[in-house]
């Protein structure tokens, strides 16, 4: 009797052991790892990227934790292939980095196109994500949000930019995609490096100067550098990224889960992204200005001769998209009747 009330109590034990054990498996979190090609002391990183991580961990109990790798898995570029192929679960990424992959995201980032990152990148979210979604684009990987930056000028070492002959042989660093198109039509040299590069090709002259959003000039430390800034009503473009994840890691997460993190997606990334941008930019000019950079306001020649060596870039957007069925005239009127009514918003 003793021997066999012994070999009850230990079973008991086992199993409960056992269960104890699957409960604990049960509640590990799932870790995503996040590469980023900035540095993590960048405010797209600390201000906007770390803090959406920190409310999908708080949203889901701690189920669901996003890690910063110390490093990026690759070079900016390489980032869109690293999420989808698995080699990292989350990463950003420039629109513009890959020519004729995202042509029908142009719509956002056309001359002219908004004084805010905020209402641009709302805006651009609202429209891509009535219109644009079913083309398909970002195929691949599972595309969470995007947002935009504000408004980007031409900023020099030297030469001002003050009537459209100043820009023909200028050296300015670009990222590509609507910058490359600029260089085109506006007869400048580009010089196609990524972003972190921009103060050594100044700072040894490669490069006469850049076209950025003022945050990135600060950001990139090159407001040690910069002499002349040109700034456009709405802008001479803009650029949007977006926040991608491996498809197979969003299939990783339990069904609750999944439902949290897209609700903390979308507009939601949209608005923290164009939010942590444009006030970087705010705070960018008053640094620029506070070094001396001499800051010059287009004139209505400058704005019209651009619009009319731009207005190639609306049509040719109108014809990518309706090749792929979309009603460009209305999906355009509709972002800028949105743009202009959050931007009234933000007054």
């Amino acid at each position: 009797m003793k021997s066999k009330w012994i070999t009850s109590l230990l079973g008991f034990g086992l199993a409960t052991a056992l269960t104890a054990g699957s409960a604990a498996q049960a509640q590990q979190p799932v870790e995503l790892t996040f590469s980023a090609w900035i540095p993590q002391t960048h405010i797209l990183v600390s201000n906007f990227m770390m803090p959406w991580a920190k409310e999908v961990e708080e949203a889901t109990e701690g189920r669901v934790k996003i890690r910063f790798l110390p490093k990026p898995v690759t070079n900016p570029v390489g980032h869109f292939d690293a999420v989808r192929n698995g080699l990292v679960d989350l990463a950003f990424i420039s629109h513009s980095y890959y020519p004729g992959r995202f042509d029908l995201m142009k719509f956002g980032i056309l001359p002219f196109s908004g004084d805010s990152a905020e209402s641009n990148s709302v805006a651009t979210w609202r429209i891509y994500d009535k219109y644009l979604r079913d083309a398909n684009e970002h195929r691949g990987v599972k595309l969470l949000g995007v947002y935009a930056h504000g408004p980007g000028g031409v900023y020099t070492t030297g030469r001002t930019v003050e009537n459209i002959e100043d820009f023909k042989g200028l050296k300015l660093r670009i990222g590509g995609g609507i910058q490359a198109d600029l260089a085109k039509v506006l007869d400048f040299n580009a010089v196609v490096k990524p972003a972190p590069e921009s103060y050594e090709l100044m700072s040894t002259g490669v490069v006469d100067g850049v076209l950025f959003p003022p945050e990135s000039v600060a950001s990139f430390r090159l407001d040690s550098v910069v002499k002349n800034a040109t700034l456009f009503p709405g802008g001479l473009y803009s650029d949007n990224h977006g926040i991608i994840m491996n498809e197979d890691a969003f299939k990783r997460l339990p069904k609750q889960d999944q439902e949290i993190l897209l609700k903390l997606s979308g507009e939601h990334i949209a608005r923290l992204g164009g939010k942590a941008w444009g006030d970087a930019d705010v705070a960018a000019l008053e640094t620029l200005r506070a070094n001396g950079v001499v800051f010059h306001e287009a004139n209505e020649q400058l704005v019209a001769d651009v619009r009319e060596k731009t207005q190639v870039f609306e049509t040719t957007w109108l014809e990518a998209a309706k090749a792929k069925g979309i009603d460009g005239p209305k999906v355009l009127a509709e972002f800028r009747a949105e743009l202009e009514a959050l931007e009234k918003q933000q007054q």
